[in-house]
């Protein structure tokens, strides 16, 4: 672990690694507060290791310092989730591992997706970079050399540090992320970090720029990869925030990455707000389809709410926009359903819907009955076959 002033989450996670971890090794980089007291008294071993602007070199103190035949790197505001130690032991027990991913969820709210952080103490898998530190160009060219193999293991760790008021984070990650790309100009996920560290400084201009940079190297032709997506998301959104024409590049986007959901979700947004509902209802039947509690695909993670109570939501108007009041009222009782926190609001809309699905309903015979609203397990059919489990 890398720790500096973290006496608010430090508690937290050693408290999650009793009984996973053998050993605990921290690289404190100057704390001032009770960081090193909360250490001691968990028994963690600390090391003094002064702040050079560089978070690799930090993360590879400790990682000399461990004595463990594994290793788990872990920050001070991620907890490790209850796992039996036995079946972690018996997945890292293969010979041939050099490395296992975990499930990482980046912060309260989204999907898991796999992340490299449990691998074999080798002096020749170490961490670089100033800020994004990784170990794995080590690990690929070890892999490339026959070395070994990577696995997944079932230990999953949830990151809770995005939440609040980041302008700190933003300040410090700034010239640290232009530090690494300078040295690095095509680290294309260092440029979309950038671009939304500006936008969330407020800086428009300055992330619009960060994110064109980006772009420009994945359409110079480099192998792709999952998180290059991240460049076209945030220069979308910033287009889309800003009223600005999008010129084809959502659609560019999505030819790219037809499966990255918040391209998605965001895509039938679009649609909604150029009057195109009926476009938007097959994107938000792809999305209500999935189950966020199991998604986990690739380097990418995603905000449940995509998959249920925003997902519905929009289905729901765009059914109401369509005159298609039951379906309307349907695909609201779903979203009420998953709503943390949004009952009032879809429950409001969902009887509106169903006002209206009164009023429209043709007579009976008798003239004093409305016929027979469709059902909602039939009015779900249309945004959804299916929903989520929650959101």
């Amino acid at each position: 672990m890398i720790v500096r002033d973290e006496e608010r989450f430090l508690e937290g996670c050693l408290a999650s690694l009793r009984g996973v971890a053998d050993e605990v090794v921290i690289a404190d980089t100057g704390s001032r507060d009770r960081s090193r007291e909360i250490a001691d008294r968990h028994g963690a071993r600390v090391i003094d290791f002064p702040w050079r602007q560089d978070f690799a070199a930090a993360r590879n103190a400790a990682l000399d310092a461990a004595l463990g035949s594994w290793i788990l790197y872990i920050d001070a505001d991620e907890r490790v989730r209850a796992t039996d130690r036995t079946r972690l032991a018996e997945q890292l027990a293969d010979p041939r591992l050099l490395a296992c991913t975990v499930l990482f969820r980046p912060a309260r709210g989204y999907t898991r997706y796999r992340e490299h952080r449990l691998f074999r103490n080798d002096p020749r898998l170490r961490f670089r970079g100033v800020i994004h530190e990784s170990h794995l160009p080590a690990l690929d060219e070890l892999l490339r050399q026959g070395a070994g193999i990577v696995g997944e293991s079932d230990l999953a760790i949830d990151h809770e540090g995005y939440e609040g008021d980041l302008t700190a984070k933003h300040r410090r990650n700034r010239p640290l992320l232009e530090a690494r790309l300078r040295a690095e100009p095509d680290h294309v996920y260092a440029w979309s970090h950038l671009g939304s560290t500006l936008h969330g400084m407020g800086e428009l201009e300055a992330a619009r720029a960060a994110y064109q940079r980006g772009l420009a190297v994945v359409r110079a032709g480099r192998a792709r990869v999952a998180t290059d997506s991240l460049v076209y998301l945030g220069l979308v959104q910033l287009h889309m925030e800003l009223g600005e024409p999008l010129d084809g590049l959502l659609d560019e986007a999505l030819a790219a990455y037809p499966d990255q959901w918040t391209l998605i979700w965001v895509q039938a947004r679009h649609l909604i707000a150029g009057g195109r509902p009926a476009a938007a209802l097959p994107l938000l039947a792809r999305l209500t389809a999935i189950d966020p509690a199991t998604l986990c695909t690739g380097q990418l993670a995603h905000d449940e709410r995509i998959f249920g109570v925003h997902a519905w939501d929009a289905a729901g108007l765009c059914n109401f926009r369509l005159e298609r009041y039951a379906e309307s009222a349907a695909c609201y009782a779903r979203g009420e359903s998953c709503a943390g926190g949004r009952e009032l609001e879809l429950r409001t809309k969902r009887r509106l819907a169903e006002a209206r699905a009164r009023a429209a309903a043709p007579l009976s015979l008798t003239g004093c009955q409305p016929a027979a609203a469709t059902s909602p397990g039939a009015a779900t059919a249309r945004p959804g076959p299916s929903g989520p489990r929650g959101a």
